[in-house]
């Protein structure tokens, strides 16, 4: 939990700890434009993420036949796209068109670093 430094240096005397005697940091006003950049930048605000366009896109990866009985979850850490599938007949038959869906899915914009896929029970 945040306090102020005020009520820290108090909780410190209770405990019998050494007071914050060091001095604030003036780091100037920022101007808001700047900030909204800043943070638009930093949580990629306004901007489609990958997983967006896989969904947009997901009839066209994985065929009309297939889109509605499975789904795309999430790109994990290690650029791995993770798809849930219903049962393993649907996995089996993914698996064997997975090729397919690669080149799919690195054509799309902001997907070419998906390293694989991988489906999971679902």
């Amino acid at each position: 939990m945040y306090h102020s430094r005020q009520v820290n240096n108090l909780l410190a005397n209770l405990k019998g700890l050494p007071e914050d005697e060091t001095e604030s940091l003036d780091r100037g006003a920022k101007q808001l434009d700047t900030l909204m950049e800043v943070i638009f930048e930093r949580y990629k605000i306004d901007r489609e993420t990958p997983e967006e366009t896989i969904l947009q896109n997901w009839q066209r990866i994985v065929g009309p036949r297939h889109a509605s009985r499975c789904a795309p979850t999430k790109i994990d850490a290690s650029n791995i796209l993770l798809v849930r599938v219903g049962n393993s007949i649907l996995r089996r038959e993914l698996q064997f068109t997975e090729d397919r869906m690669m080149t799919a899915l690195r054509s799309l914009p902001n997907c070419g670093h998906i390293e694989g896929i991988r489906f999971i029970a679902g």
